[in-house]
């Protein structure tokens, strides 16, 4: 038996699944965990081993998800629908279970030094009953973990990082007084300018640049209004790549150094703040909450034609993220927001012809019930979502009742076929009743494993002694091959910002170690201009502090958000 086994912290391990450790016990385990990868693997194999004894066991799928499926595509046949339909099918996967757990146990705790062992099988889609969680419909479903059992781990692994540079390659600044304050994007770097943005109406909140390097896409308010402008500046001509399968750079009617507006909206949710990308950069989906009150729709932006184009016509529709695909097409999850929400995939031909506004209900794939903004992470492994009821709030939405994020592995089949699986909340230490999240901005890491979570709009129970966890003033930092999930733990140092500011945006860096963060300080007055610095945080676990780098000053103007090339 190997002799580096760290037995005090494996019983920890074990009475952590049964909740019989005391605040001191759990945070000596987490602060071990943080930096022993050991540790980490016996908790997964725990973890796991706990999960199929359980009685897990196989659900085939339903008897006429082959006959849904091609209702659904025969009803569209005859006519051409409102996107771009490719001759794509979405297949419902069954899957099964192997119910040997005590040998998994054994080879992880003889030979840590082997590959990590006792992870869920990825044919096994894990998600709870439309009363207590997520599904995503046809697919067949298993019930939830019970209460107290422990998460599941993951098959999938982190990206190799297109870029392991910490700083972002954009920010943005808002300098000068505060009655001629001009906009400017910086190098993330050098801090030199690269472009002026439009003119400034107000501070920038939320910004995206494009896979391709070409464009920034970013979020402003509109002065003490109300409302948000969302806008798009070409940086550069892009690069030419020597993979002769790379596509080349996309050309544009649109100059570089020039912004085209996209259009305006009334400020609300963070789930308005979205900026996404698709992944060749042919276009960009991003929602607006009808100034008129006729509520959400989703809109995409062409960057080959400067073409704004309204894509739903529901008044309660969000975009989502794009699924990662080697084709000619792009696909886009769009959420339609209701007592029970559903998610739908909208397809686009990348040489089709206008958009058309439409219902998204009308998509001829099998929609994804009781999910809700599903976001993908860059590689395509993973996918965080909402789930619960929501109730309109303004021209927006939010969640009511049950409300909280959920993390799940995707299986693809590479063709727009998918499968969320291993379904677990976000959260792993609250517990979700009627009242719960609200609302929260969440962002992937460019390394597709790391993600932060702020502004954590929780409407239940306080879920720590000090009434203060979820705390929206914190920024939550953690990982989705950890298999603790979030914890309060993985809230970064209350000392890396200062205590009078509030969390604007949160970009995480491709490093999966590092964040750059735009914190505000509040305004004395209208008259005063908006500050806010930007920050660098390299994240450091047990007792050692994070490192903290000023990237902008409040003293100078209101800098950030930035944002990562992923490519």
């Amino acid at each position: 038996m190997s002799q580096d086994r760290h037995e005090p912290y494996e019983e920890l391990i074990s009475a952590s699944l049964n909740n019989e450790l005391n605040p001191a016990e759990r945070d000596r385990l987490n602060d071990h965990l943080d930096g022993c990868e050991r540790c980490r693997q016996t908790l997964a194999a725990f973890s796991n081993q706990r999960r199929i004894i359980a009685g897990l066991h196989h659900v085939p799928p339903p008897r006429d998800l082959g006959a849904r499926v091609r209702s659904g595509i025969e009803r569209g046949s005859n006519r051409t629908p409102w996107w771009r339909r490719p001759q794509l099918a979405l297949a419902g996967i069954g899957g099964g279970l192997a119910l040997v757990a005590g040998a998994l146990l054994g080879l992880v705790l003889m030979n840590q030094s082997a590959s990590p062992v006792g992870q869920a099988s990825p044919s096994v889609p894990v998600a709870a009953s439309p009363s207590s969680g997520p599904t995503s419909t046809p697919l067949p479903t298993l019930p939830p973990p019970a209460s107290g059992d422990a998460v599941p781990s993951f098959n999938a692994s982190p990206s190799e990082a297109p870029s392991a540079e910490p700083e972002p390659q954009v920010f943005l600044a808002l300098t000068g007084p505060v009655d001629n304050q001009v906009l400017t994007i910086r190098d993330g770097s050098a801090g030199g300018t690269l472009a002026e943005g439009a003119t400034a109406g107000g501070e920038p909140i939320a910004a995206a640049m494009s896979p391709d390097g070409q464009w920034l896409a970013y979020m402003t308010t509109v002065g003490e209004s109300g409302m948000v402008e969302i806008s798009a500046t070409r940086l550069s001509e892009g690069t030419v790549s020597t993979d002769p399968d790379a596509r080349p750079p996309i050309e544009s009617s649109v100059a570089v150094g020039e912004t085209v507006r996209l259009g305006r909206g009334v400020e609300g949710s963070a789930f308005l703040e979205h900026l996404a990308w698709s992944p060749e950069s042919l276009y960009l989906a991003f929602t607006l909450a009808d100034p008129a009150g006729t509520g959400t729709d989703a809109w995409v932006f062409e960057p080959r034609t400067a073409a704004v184009s309204r894509l739903t016509d529901t008044g309660s529709a969000y975009a989502a993220s794009w699924v990662p695909l080697d084709s000619d097409t792009s696909l886009l999850w769009v959420s339609t927001a209701g007592d029970i929400p559903t998610s739908h995939l909208i397809a686009f031909h990348d040489d089709g012809g206008p958009i058309v506004a439409g219902d998204p209900n009308d998509s001829p794939y099998p929609s994804a019930q009781d999910v809700f903004q599903p976001l993908i992470s860059p590689n395509g492994a993973f996918v965080i979502f909402w789930s619960g009821r929501m109730a309109p709030a303004g021209s927006d939405w939010q969640f009511s009742e049950g409300g909280s994020p959920w993390l799940a592995e995707v299986i693809s089949d590479g063709q727009g076929g998918y499968e969320f699986t291993n379904s677990r909340e976000l959260f792993s230490d609250v517990t979700v009743g009627r009242d719960a999240f609200a609302s929260a901005s969440i962002s992937w890491g460019g390394d597709s494993d790391a993600y932060a979570v702020w502004d954590a709009n929780w409407m239940g129970l306080p879920q720590a002694d000090d009434g203060r966890y979820p705390d929206p003033a914190r920024v939550y930092f953690g990982h989705a091959t950890d298999p603790r999930g979030l914890t309060r733990f993985h809230a970064i140092d209350a000392d890396d910002l200062p205590t009078d500011s509030f969390v604007v945006d949160v970009a995480v860096a491709p490093t999966g170690r590092h964040l750059v963060i735009t914190a505000a300080q509040p305004r004395a007055g209208v008259l005063d201009p908006p500050r806010a610095d930007l920050f660098l945080v390299e994240r450091n676990t047990g007792s050692v502090p994070d490192a903290v780098t000023i990237l902008g000053s409040a003293v100078d103007g209101w800098f950030g958000p930035a944002a990562f090339d992923v490519r």
